[in-house]
């Protein structure tokens, strides 16, 4: 017997002990990963893992435990050991389990076939091409501290008591390159990163040399005169800037009052042509897939429109304390973690001028293309303070690099006074976002 018709025993084996719900989630997943330095193989990692986690409810209680081994004695005291353990929970009159959707599970590409093909020698020579990109960018790229290549494969099964069955299988890809650049006695780091379910649409030459690409344009950066000026936030400081915020975009977050858009549904929070979307069917997302951790068919969600904060990200549970249906957005880390609420694919609605453009209109500023300590905004407040680097900019054109910069304020207010939005968007994982432009912001420097 296989781990999937395992778990689909372990149900009706629950189902017979009459519980008022029960859940299992069954995940498997293999993983490679080869790291590459000076064109030979610097470390190479393989695993497997695949269990099966299990919610329980009775009454109000939901009890919840896993196992990774199969064998009728795990399995056997896995049951004893959670309808014991669920007995002794504290009621939680919100504690349910999601009845079988009315409309259909979509079915989005997320698996590649490609990628249980890859030979061992071809992912060391992807590695390879990405080291060797970054090398031969510019002479003054003198060495590459780590190029890895990581691919994965994984299948997950959801079924539930009220009728929930939901299967499917996907894949993952990734690179990640960092660069160093000397010049005159001074070295500068460059990183860069991409992730697809498709092994194709990983660009190894583009990966390598956008990682050299930044390490050399901030050789000779300098500090600057502490000021109020516009900058331009590359899609890649943005998407940061959304880490914090993805976290109080959770329900959850906003009914423990631990985010800083508690009470602010229907309220203008950001600029009138800023559009935020949570999307777990965006075609080639790495978080798309039929259905969330708990079996509820994927959704697009508006969250922003047009500056308007429109709801929030829910799973079963949190929709529930609402009263309203679940969004599609339990996550769980694996069948050992218990569902919680996150995003899908999140990103930033793109504008329909470039990049250059932001730029251009720009009398003095700066182009900032590295933000170091988002994760110490207060995601409770919106207050932040991040060290920076990037490019200033006079007449609209680069004049030379900047380090050690210091911008400040408010992540609302920033998003209330950005007065441009360029079409290069990029994911960096989950999340997405195009480059944008701030009328104004502190910016502190050490000159």
């Amino acid at each position: 017997m296989n781990s999937k018709e395992k778990a689909v025993e372990i149900l009706d084996r629950l189902i017979k002990l009459k519980p008022d719900g029960a859940e299992v989630y069954f995940k498997s997943s293999e993983s490679f990963n080869v790291e590459v330095k000076d064109q030979k193989v610097e470390a190479l990692d393989a695993s497997r893992s695949h269990g099966i986690g299990v919610r329980l409810l009775l009454g109000k209680r939901m009890g919840f435990g896993f196992t990774s081994d199969i064998n009728e004695e795990s399995i056997e005291g896995l049951i004893k050991n959670l309808f014991a353990n669920t007995r002794n929970i504290q009621d939680d009159r919100y504690s349910t389990l999601p009845d079988k959707p009315a409309e259909d599970y979509r079915s989005p590409s997320v698996f590649d076939e490609n990628i249980e093909r890859v030979s061992g020698d071809e992912r060391i020579r992807k590695a390879a091409i990405l080291e060797k990109a970054a090398i031969d960018y510019d002479s003054r790229i003198k060495k590459v501290r780590k190029a890895s290549f990581s691919l994965s494969i994984y299948d997950i099964l959801i079924l539930n008591s009220k009728g929930i069955e939901v299967s499917y299988k996907g894949t993952a890809s990734s690179v990640s390159v960092m660069a160093v650049a000397e010049d005159r006695g001074d070295s500068q780091i460059g990183w860069d990163f991409a992730v697809s379910p498709f092994l194709h649409r990983l660009d190894m030459e583009g990966v390598g040399r956008m990682a050299a690409r930044k390490a050399v344009e901030m050789l000779g950066a300098r500090r600057i005169n502490s000021v109020r000026a516009p900058v331009v936030l590359d899609s890649s400081v943005t998407a940061d800037l959304l880490g914090v915020l993805a976290p109080a975009l959770s329900a959850d977050a906003v009914q423990k009052g631990r985010s800083l858009f508690a009470g602010k549904s229907g309220q203008k929070i950001a600029a009138p042509f800023l559009s935020l979307i949570d999307d777990g069917l965006l075609p080639e997302g790495i978080a798309t897939s039929p259905a969330d951790d708990e079996g509820i068919p994927m959704q697009r969600k508006v969250l922003i429109d047009r500056g308007e904060l429109k709801g929030f990200l829910h799973n079963t549970y949190t929709a529930k304390k609402d009263g309203i249906r679940s969004t599609g957005n339990c996550v769980r880390g694996g069948f050992r973690g218990i569902p919680g609420v996150g995003i899908t694919n999140l990103y930033i609605e793109k504008g329909d001028i470039s990049k250059e453009s932001l730029i251009k209109e720009i009398e003095r500023g700066l182009y900032i293309t590295e933000a170091m300590g988002v994760h110490t905004a207060n995601p409770i407040s919106g207050d932040f303070s991040i060290g920076v680097s990037g490019l200033w900019v006079e007449g609209g054109e680069y004049s030379y690099p900047v380090r050690e910069a210091v911008i400040s304020g408010n992540i609302i207010d920033l998003m209330k006074k950005v007065n441009g939005i360029s079409d290069d968007i990029r994911f960096y994982g989950r999340i997405g976002s195009p480059s944008i432009r701030v009328m104004d912001i502190d910016i502190s420097g050490g000159s």
